[in-house]
């Protein structure tokens, strides 16, 4: 690990906000489930970049899509078809098994969240978006006015007055604050950033019923739950709900920057030109990226290791300072009976990157979906060292 203080720590330091609190390293490059940092220094990455390296780094079948794409068109707008566009939406689409859906591309998981409500308000004719508290859904304007965690809300005024905030996991108070005038219900399916957090037994079921008898759309935010990332190919899958919207970022093109929202085909169909724009949403790079990734995480049915490594996670890592393991998959938070910091220090010491969340307690494992049972048992190992 490195020790002194980088020339390229100091001079992003200089020259950016600092909007951050990094690791004390500056990395150079990666491959697979690893990263190397300036001074040659490797680390074991079981946090992802926040849940985007979803087939490690770099892999070679996105890499390989991107510069051929780059060589033959690196852009041109959505006035014009695009071949690599229409297949990724046809790959998003039949992963997560919701035929005639449509997809609108954009940047970000903020993007797709803003998006998704902007289409439930048309959709419907309604003003309002009810949200749980403690959830995250990005900082854009709007995205940050359905945010249920106040830290983030915090010293920014102007936000959207039709934007309400009930209990997660609570179905009675959601009875409460659904009314004749919600647009939508914009949720995580498992609140991440809150520390993993999982609503009781039949929730989003009786949610989604609710929805539906009320005539309110419900939008599910699976930017860092969907892709196989639970153990299923998507949270409508696991949970057994049928969202009208869902949106999705992170790790939809392996590191490329691309959000997108998945259209049931009902609500699809009250979407007319010029209701939606962006300028590099959908581009060919970030399209070719989320196909080769789609691709890759559906022939290999990548859910189904995250599945085998959330069962080992939970059998193997016994440790008397873990009180609770919560999340589904390859997104859990481990829950120690003591502040996670020092802990996830140690770790780092030891060669391996880990979360934190807004709970103090809790580590946050958000690896590539290709991990292995031997790269879990290293960070077994450095878990069982810091503590």
């Amino acid at each position: 690990m490195t020790t002194a203080l980088s020339t390229w720590m100091a001079e992003e330091d200089r020259f950016l906000l600092p909007t951050y609190e990094k690791f004390p390293f500056v990395l150079e490059r990666g491959e697979g489930s690893y990263v190397w940092d300036d001074a040659g220094a490797r680390y074991l990455d079981f946090y992802g970049g926040h849940a985007v390296a979803i087939l490690g780094h770099s892999p070679a079948r996105v890499a390989a899509a991107v510069a051929d794409q780059a060589k033959r068109l690196m852009f041109y707008s959505n006035l014009a078809y695009s071949k690599v566009r229409a297949e990724a939406a046809r790959a998003l689409i039949e992963l997560n098994g919701q035929a005639g859906a449509q997809v609108f591309f954009c940047n970000s998981g903020a993007e797709a969240n803003e998006n998704a409500m902007r289409i439930a308000r048309t959709a419907t004719g309604r003003p309002g978006i009810v949200a749980t508290e403690g959830s995250f859904h990005g900082r854009t304007a709007g995205a940050l006015a359905a945010t249920g965690a106040a830290k983030y809300r915090k010293g920014v005024r102007g936000l959207a007055a039709d934007t309400t905030h009930m209990p997660f996991g609570d179905i009675d108070a959601a009875k409460s604050a659904i009314t004749d005038q919600t647009a939508g219900v914009i949720l995580e399916p498992i609140q991440s950033v809150a520390g993993v957090l999982e609503a009781p037994y039949g929730y989003l079921r009786e949610l989604d019923a609710l929805c539906r008898a009320r005539g309110a759309l419900l939008i599910v935010d699976e930017v860092q739950t969907g892709l196989g990332r639970l153990g299923a190919r998507s949270a409508a899958e696991l949970y057994g709900i049928r969202p009208q919207l869902s949106a999705f970022a992170k790790g939809l093109a392996s590191g490329i920057p691309c959000g997108a929202v998945l259209v049931s085909a009902d609500i699809a169909s009250k979407v007319k030109p010029g209701g939606l724009g962006s300028t590099f949403g959908g581009g060919p790079v970030a399209c070719a990226a989320a196909l080769a990734t789609l691709e890759e995480i559906s022939s290999r049915k990548l859910w189904e290791n995250a599945a085998a490594m959330e069962a080992l996670i939970r059998g193997t890592f016994t440790f008397p300072a873990i009180r609770e393991i919560r999340g589904k998959g390859l997104l859990l938070g481990l829950v120690l009976d003591k502040p996670s910091k020092p802990v996830r220090d140690g770790i780092l010491s030891r060669g391996v990157l880990v979360g934190g969340a807004d709970d103090p307690n809790v580590i946050r494992l958000l690896p590539p979906l290709t991990i292995t049972a031997d790269e879990v048992a290293v960070l077994r190992e450095a878990l069982r060292a810091s503590l």
